[in-house]
């Protein structure tokens, strides 16, 4: 500032023009057995992050064994051919490294994370656990058991509660309508042998894909992966299951009775688009405006206009089948009617009225400038290619995706809400105290009463 000069303190600086940016460079081969490879030299620390992703995802969970998915995924790692749960953490624990595994709606995962000098032994033993698990029954018996224990912890947590609700009425008569831990009479069932034809029919190297990124040669990694994952192909991945939950009649409010709470859990939401869906990245934008980040207008009307919550969100959940879009926010119990209606309210608004072009240039800029910092550690990105691999999204998605969300525009914005948002066919969860909340809901729409015991009708329980 030159002297003289006064700083006016009362107005923001001003911003600065975008800088120019670029989607990390990274390899993308198929190996003749079918699985792909997604490798990137990233980062300026010796670490390399090892992913292995495979379609076995909760999505293939049988009837009556809902649960299993998850289940095998965290077996995989608890012995092999090779040796015991004990020797396998010794064995990573060596290395300076972690080891994982698990799995979501779409995919199961094992993840390892090692210095970049640990890298070839790191990678036999991703390989080792992926393809030779023998899925001992003592640990078998051991996570049934902590399975079921966090299925009764989760009764008593109201925002657990709240989602689960919620999914169920949007899902309901598909997969979706459950929960990824499946429940207890689900998970008392699932045998060995459940276990096993599962891995047999969902996990092989064909459809599956590794991704590794970090202080590695692309090239090298590629030629790595090739030798200790074999060429064998063996058969193909079951196609994913089609989810069409139906449309929901109108609005309909759930009550999830919890006596005496001073806040009540809010949920509102309704079927949303699969990740592969061509509107999904300017959704991103409406999204971000609505409740997406701090001064989204359901978190400014909510919590700062009339102070009903110290924080609302609201998100499109992406899956390979239409995940779910929802809001979410912890309210005042007083305030759980007007809540919903101001919510409800912001959704018609979008609907009808253009956005100014200042907010969406904000909203914009914002994603656009935000971008680059979700990519800086290795982790980061190795989510990143995950998400092309487990989509089957085109190598240059993100380049694209910058593109795209600059170039979203207020009419645009109120077509995507139009085809998209449905205040008119929503379903809302309030967990709280039933008696209070009820005359508050009512005139949104017809109420059902649920007891968080049991999950049943709260008048049947």
């Amino acid at each position: 500032m030159s002297a003289g000069v006064a700083l006016d303190r009362t107005l923001p600086p001003a911003p600065g023009a975008l800088r120019p940016f670029h989607f990390p460079g990274f390899l993308h081969a198929e190996l003749p057995g079918g699985l792909a490879v997604y490798a990137a030299r990233h980062g300026d620390v010796p670490l390399v992050s090892l992913e292995l992703v495979t379609p076995a995802g909760g999505q293939h969970d049988p009837p009556g064994r809902h649960g299993l998915s998850t289940l095998t995924a965290g077996l995989l790692d608890e012995g092999t051919a090779r040796g015991g749960a004990l020797e396998i953490a010794a064995r990573i624990e060596r290395l300076g490294g972690y080891l994982a595994s698990g799995a979501d709606w779409d995919v199961s995962y094992l993840a390892a994370g090692v210095l970049s000098r640990h890298l070839p032994a790191a990678l036999e033993l991703l390989a080792e656990v992926a393809t030779s698990p023998t899925f001992p029954p003592e640990e078998l018996e051991r996570l049934r058991r902590q399975r079921l224990a966090e299925l009764l912890r989760r009764r008593h947590d109201p925002a657990i509660l709240a989602d689960e609700r919620l999914t169920e009425e949007i899902f309901r008569g598909t997969v979706y309508g459950r929960s990824l831990l499946g429940d207890e009479e689900s998970v008392a069932a699932i045998a060995r042998d459940d276990v096993v034809a599962y891995y047999r029919r969902h996990y092989g190297p064909r459809d599956a894909a590794l991704v590794a990124v970090g202080d590695l040669d692309p090239e090298a990694l590629v030629a790595a992966a090739e030798r200790v994952f074999g060429g064998g192909g063996g058969p193909g991945a079951p196609p994913p299951p089609e989810v069409r939950p139906a449309p929901l009649p109108g609005v309909v409010v759930h009550v999830v009775d919890r006596p005496g709470a001073a806040q009540t859990e809010l949920r509102l939401g309704h079927a949303g688009i699969p990740r592969r869906h061509p509107d999904y990245s300017p959704l991103v934008v409406l999204n971000t405006l609505l409740g997406g980040q701090f001064t989204s207008r359901i978190n400014l009307n909510l919590r700062e206009r009339h102070g009903y919550t110290y924080g609302a969100h609201s998100r499109f959940v992406g899956r390979q089948g239409p995940g779910p879009f929802l809001i979410s926010a912890a309210v005042a119990t007083e305030a759980t009617g007007a809540a919903a209606r101001e919510v409800l309210g912001e959704l018609v608004r979008l609907q009808e009225e253009p956005v100014a072009p200042v907010e969406l240039a904000e909203t914009r800029d914002y994603l656009i400038g935000v971008f680059p910092y979700t990519v800086q550690t290795i982790g980061e990105l190795a989510k990143r290619l995950e998400m092309l691999a487990t989509y089957g999204l085109p190598d240059d998605y993100f380049e694209r995706y910058i593109e795209r969300v600059g170039g979203v525009t207020s009419k645009e914005v109120q077509q995507l809400a139009r085809r998209h948002l449905h205040p008119e066919r929503i379903a809302i969860v309030a967990v709280g105290p039933a008696e209070t909340l009820e005359s508050q809901l009512s005139a949104l729409g017809p109420v059902t009463m649920w007891s968080p015991e049991g999950r049943v009708p709260a008048a049947a329980a």
